[in-house]
């Protein structure tokens, strides 16, 4: 991914703390996962969920795609009918995106 010049970051809203174990019971993570433990990016993105009683502030799993200059250009929302995107869709729209975007 780096050399089509794509970088891959996820965010949750859990602690470091948390982050920090879940990686480690994977054996680590081929991204950055970042967090959001006050919920301010899912608000500002739209992904934030307050339908669920208990649950307020939980985002719902969602890809984004952007370009150099931060532009969403891609996106994809989990539904019933896809609790998890295509994964080969994702890479191949990102390398897609990041070729036609021009080089800084």
């Amino acid at each position: 991914m780096q050399k089509a010049g794509l970088g891959v970051y996820a965010i949750s809203v859990d602690s470091v703390f948390s982050h920090k174990a879940f990686a480690e019971q994977l054996g680590g993570l081929p991204f950055d996962l970042l967090a959001d433990f006050e919920r301010k990016v899912v608000t500002e993105w739209g992904t934030r969920r307050d339908d669920v009683k208990d649950y307020s502030g939980m985002p719902m799993r969602t890809v984004f795609i952007l370009d150099r200059e931060g532009m969403v250009r891609w996106r994809w929302v989990r539904s019933k009918e896809q609790p998890l995107p295509d994964f080969d869709e994702v890479v191949r729209d990102a390398k897609s995106i990041a070729q036609a975007a021009p080089a800084n």
